[in-house]
């Protein structure tokens, strides 16, 4: 019998011995977690003079590039040695010449019409005096009539020679014509007749390109943005500077065009070099540069690390209790490296330039010493 109530009595003691160290268990005292302190670099910024320069990049092409056509018709009966591409030629140089034959006996026969009219202006002079002698010898006392002076066939004859002098100098125009010079310093881009071809002017069509040398002009493309970098114009011709792989070369920015591509919604800037054709560093039509313009000047910017900016326009200002403040600043040019701002901070400001995995206003910060 003691058996049976053995099991219910053990197993209602063991129940209220736990329920004791329950209930007189020790409670432990709550803890706020602490949130651990970011650690962040900073720089002291200051004011500075700071130019804006524009990139940019463009091919190089000849100020001036020319369709070289024939005025006078005729067979090439000589060529020039440098009348080739790529060969260099002087202003006045003689590039090749056109049979002259038929030119010069026109030249003569105009001389030959010029002395016919000379000769009857002379012989109608004669006249007219004659003319106005009898008529003074008569005694009338009315006035002539042109036509009893012979007035109209001196005028006549006064006409005449001035169109055989033009028809001259029009003759011997186009003897000289039929050697073809060179119209200013350049080199022969490309050439499509030679020796013993004919050529015609009824056509009007390019027997050569050449191109000027005295000045190269390169395009490049600025956003409208990066226009403004030059003041409304106010300072142009701007600095450039031309590059290639290991090669500089210094041009001005001479023009901006008057025209947004529909494309690209981009404006072109015209830049001006000299002489670049010539010398140990000469350029090549065609060749593709980088370009570096001088704009603006600033007197009071900031130039801060690109990590410094956050966003587009706020950056992270260390307090006098380390703590980080956000700040919203005037960006006026941003690239990889480097941002430029003129307002919104103040001289001596420490700003955040470490990455920050999480910002919240005010937040703790420890300094990372430089």
């Amino acid at each position: 019998m003691k058996n049976q109530f053995l099991p219910p009595i053990i197993l209602t003691a063991a129940i209220c011995v736990t329920a004791l160290l329950l209930f007189f268990e020790p409670k432990p005292k709550a803890k706020k977690p602490e949130r651990p302190k970011a650690s962040v670099e900073v720089v002291s910024v200051q004011p500075q003079s700071v130019c804006l320069k524009i990139q940019s990049q463009g091919t190089v092409l000849p100020k001036t590039e020319s369709a070289l056509a024939v005025q006078v018709s005729g067979r090439i009966i000589e060529v020039a040695d440098n009348f080739r591409p790529g060969g260099h030629f002087d202003a006045g140089d003689i590039l090749f010449k056109i049979d002259p034959i038929d030119y010069t006996v026109a030249v003569t026969s105009k001389q030959a019409e010029l002395a016919q009219a000379e000769l009857t202006l002379a012989k109608e002079k004669a006249l007219f005096e004659q003319a106005a002698a009898d008529w003074n010898a008569t005694g009338n006392e009315q006035t002539p009539s042109a036509l009893t002076l012979r007035q109209p066939q001196l005028k006549r004859a006064k006409a005449a020679l001035s169109s055989a002098q033009a028809q001259l100098d029009l003759a011997k125009l186009n003897l000289e014509r039929t050697q073809v010079k060179a119209p200013y310093a350049g080199r022969v881009l490309t050439k499509s007749v030679d020796l013993g071809q004919l050529v015609s002017a009824s056509y009007n069509t390019p027997v050569a390109q050449i191109y000027a040398t005295d000045f190269a002009e390169i395009r490049l493309p600025l956003s409208q943005k990066e226009a403004a970098y030059l003041a409304d114009l106010k300072l142009l011709p701007a600095k450039v500077i031309l590059r290639d792989n290991s090669t500089s070369w210094q041009a001005q920015l001479i023009r901006l065009e008057g025209t947004i591509d529909i494309k690209s919604r981009l404006l072109h800037g015209v830049a001006l070099i000299a002489n670049p054709f010539h010398g140990a560093n000469q350029l090549r039509r065609g060749q593709f540069l980088q370009a570096e313009i001088e704009g603006r000047i600033l007197d009071e910017a900031y130039v801060l690390p690109r990590l410094a900016l956050r966003g587009s326009d706020t950056v992270y200002v260390l307090t006098e209790n380390n703590t980080l403040q956000r700040r919203l600043v005037d960006v006026v040019k941003s690239s990889t490296k480097s941002v430029i701002i003129d307002g919104g901070l103040e001289p001596g400001d420490q700003v955040a330039v470490s990455p920050i995995a999480y910002f919240v206003e005010n937040m703790p910060v420890n300094l990372i010493e430089n």
